[in-house]
C-alpha cells in the first residue's frame, strides 16, 4: 500500500503512523529502511493489550479487531486529522482531493460497503440506512475524541460480541451513524463492484449517485476486501486489478515474495503425471468398451 502512495503521490510527503500489535525484526527493519529511503516521516505504534481493559481477545476476536478504535487514543492530539488506509489497498491516483474534502461538520468521510446494503438492519440500524467500509476512513480526529469512540467501542464489543460479524466495522457504523460522509467508490474500489452488474440490482440509484462506473474502470484507491484468494498476493486471486498489487509489491523489500498457493515445479510436474496417468486409463477404457 505505500508504495502505491509514494510512487502516486510523489508531490507530497506523509507522516505514516503504523498501528500494529508487533512487527518480527526483520519486517520493522525493512519497513523502517523503505520509509528512509522514501523520505517519509513515520512513527511505529505497538498496541498492548493491557490498554483494552475489560474488552475480550478471543480466538474469534483478536488485538487487532480494536487497531481503528484506537485511532484517536494513540495518534497525538494535536492531529485533528487523518487518513485510515489498510494494509490491502492500492493507490493509483494522487489522493489531494479526498483530503481535501471538507469533514468538519463529519465523524468521518469514507464510501458505502459496496454489496452490503440489505446489512444494516442485521445491526439494528435503519434498513434504508447507508453502512460504510471502514477500510479506508477520512476521519475527524477531534470528533471522535468528542464521541468517545474509544471507550464506547470497547464497550459495545464487550457486550454485544455475538451480535457483531464485522466486529469493528459494525462497532464503528453503530457509534457513528448518521455523523459520517459518504463519498464517491472510487475512493475505496471493492470487489462487489467487479463481481455484480447493477443493472438490474435493487439498489442501482445509489451506486449510480456514488459514480460506480468510475470506480470500477478507473478506481483511484483499490481494496482487495475479503479472505483467502481475494488477496491479491495468494496465487489464486482473480481481482482484475491483481497485477497492479504485484506491480508495486516489487517495488519494496518484500519483492519476489512466493504468492501462497502457487505450487511448485515438482507439485506441478506430480499433476501432470497423475493427469497424464488418469487420461491413459480413460482411453484404455474407451477402446476396451468400443472397439
Amino acid at each position: 500500500m505505500l508504495s502505491s502512495l509514494f510512487i502516486n503521490n510523489k508531490q507530497n510527503k506523509f507522516y505514516v503512523h503504523i498501528v500494529t500489535d508487533g512487527l518480527e525484526n526483520i519486517n520493522s527493519y525493512n519497513l523502517k529502511n523503505f520509509l528512509d529511503k522514501n523520505n517519509q516521516q513515520y512513527s511505529i505504534i505497538e498496541i498492548e493489550r493491557s490498554k483494552l481493559g475489560k474488552a475480550p481477545i478471543t480466538h474469534h476476536i483478536s488485538l487487532a479487531t480494536y487497531f481503528r478504535l484506537f485511532i484517536p487514543e494513540v495518534l497525538p492530539v494535536n492531529i485533528d486529522k487523518v487518513l485510515f488506509i489498510d494494509s490491502d489497498i492500492i493507490i493509483r491516483k494522487s489522493i489531494d482531493s479526498l483530503w481535501g474534502i471538507d469533514i468538519q461538520n463529519f465523524s468521518h468521510a469514507a464510501t458505502i460497503a459496496a454489496g452490503m446494503d440489505d446489512y444494516p438492519i442485521e445491526i439494528f440500524l435503519p434498513e434504508d440506512d447507508l453502512y460504510f467500509n471502514a477500510g479506508l476512513m477520512l476521519i475527524n480526529l477531534k470528533a471522535w475524541r468528542e464521541l468517545k469512540v474509544f471507550e464506547r467501542g470497547c464497550d459495545l464489543i464487550n457486550r454485544e460480541a455475538e451480535h457483531l460479524k464485522w466486529w469493528d466495522q459494525d462497532v464503528l457504523n453503530i457509534l457513528l451513524h448518521g455523523s459520517w460522509l459518504p463519498v464517491d467508490l472510487k475512493w475505496n474500489a471493492q470487489p462487489f463492484l467487479y463481481e455484480q452488474s447493477i443493472a438490474n440490482y435493487q439498489y442501482k440509484s445509489r451506486y449510480e449517485k456514488f459514480n460506480y462506473t468510475e470506480a470500477k474502470l478507473d478506481p483511484a484507491i483499490v481494496h482487495f476486501v475479503g479472505g483467502g484468494s481475494s488477496k491479491p498476493w495468494h496465487y489464486a486471486c482473480q481481482h482484475p486489478f491483481k497485477d497492479e498489487y504485484r506491480k508495486y509489491l516489487q517495488t519494496t523489500p518484500w519483492k519476489g515474495t512466493k504468492l501462497i498457493g502457487k505450487p511448485n515445479m515438482i507439485t506441478r510436474m506430480r499433476f501432470h503425471f497423475a493427469l497424464g496417468s488418469r487420461l491413459r486409463h480413460l482411453m484404455q477404457f474407451l477402446r476396451n468398451k468400443f472397439v
